[in-house]
């Protein structure tokens, strides 16, 4: 980080704050729209799947964060470039993961407990683990191809997203799970 003064580096760290009220705000109207969009359109039902649509919407920020902050840190680029990448990353994140959380809730009502301690678990170890190999990692391989891989990793899984919103319902149907299903 090039500045002289040990204030800009810590408003460095307002950006995931910034980004987390942001996504908190946007996120809950993008959500609700795309949730009133999609009732309107299927004679008031709203299906889980539909929750998963804003994946789509967010991955840009999430992918262009985590491909930039790469680049920013790498290659020593201003502290500001990397605090917007940074806060690119986590919005993206965010609304993310409110739209997979809506979704599961959504899909598996009557086990919304155990949904709930999953999801609490993998943000957990998620985060915690992190610490463990991400240093070393951007050590040994840089942290373009780092933050790279990451990215990639996250564009990789959009076919399963794709399959929940095509499949889900019927998937939930084979396991008689989810709303609308005996024993659902």
């Amino acid at each position: 980080m090039s500045c002289t003064s040990n204030v800009p580096p810590g408003f460095f760290f307002f950006a995931p704050i910034v980004a987390t009220i942001l996504a908190e705000v946007i996120g809950h109207y993008l959500h609700d729209t795309l949730a009133h969009l999609y009732i309107r359109r299927h004679q008031g039902r709203l299906e889980p799947e539909a929750r998963l649509t804003v994946v789509y919407l967010a991955l840009p920020f999430l992918l262009t964060g985590l491909v930039v902050l790469g680049f920013a840190l790498e290659r020593q680029w201003h502290y500001m470039v990397t605090a917007v990448a940074w806060g690119m990353y986590v919005f993206g994140t965010m609304v993310v993961s409110v739209g997979v959380s809506a979704y599961q809730l959504d899909a598996y009502p009557s086990e919304s407990g155990e949904v709930g301690a999953w999801i609490n678990f993998s943000r957990t170890a998620g985060g915690f683990i992190v610490a463990y190999f991400q240093v070393r990692w951007v050590a040994k391989v840089g942290a373009e191809a780092c933050f790279g891989t990451q990215a990639a990793i996250c564009a990789a899984v959009v076919p399963i997203i794709v399959l929940l919103q095509v499949r889900g319902k019927a998937m939930r149907r084979w396991e008689g799970k989810g709303p609308g299903v005996m024993g659902g």
